[in-house]
């Protein structure tokens, strides 16, 4: 985990039960700051992320250490932290399902 991660994601301590934002295209989200994002699950790249695409664009999603609570095909809107890098990465911080359901992701970093 990367140091701009860490200090991205300590601004970030939201939780499943705090109001999701209205959700900004994925190639506007800023970097570093709190957004929320919407879009279609594209591909499930490893055990604790996925593709994420809107008409903007497409933006791996990190939910680990924990399991994923999408599928392929699936629409979803999640709330979290574009990080610094190149490509970028969007450290979830919560999921809603197109059913209403939600899903809180705790990042511990040292």
């Amino acid at each position: 985990m990367t140091m701009i991660r860490s200090a991205a994601m300590a601004a970030v301590l939201l939780s499943a039960s705090a109001a999701f934002a209205a959700p900004v295209p994925i190639a506007k989200a800023p970097r570093g700051q709190p957004v929320t994002v919407s879009g279609k699950v594209m591909r499930i790249t490893d055990s604790d992320a996925f593709r994420l695409k809107d008409a903007s664009g497409v933006v791996t999603v990190y939910v680990g250490p924990h399991g994923l609570p999408v599928e392929v095909g699936e629409e979803v809107t999640v709330m979290g932290a574009l990080e610094e890098g190149f490509p970028p990465e969007f450290v979830a911080r919560a999921l809603r399902r197109a059913d209403g359901s939600e899903v809180a992701f705790r990042h511990d970093w040292a």
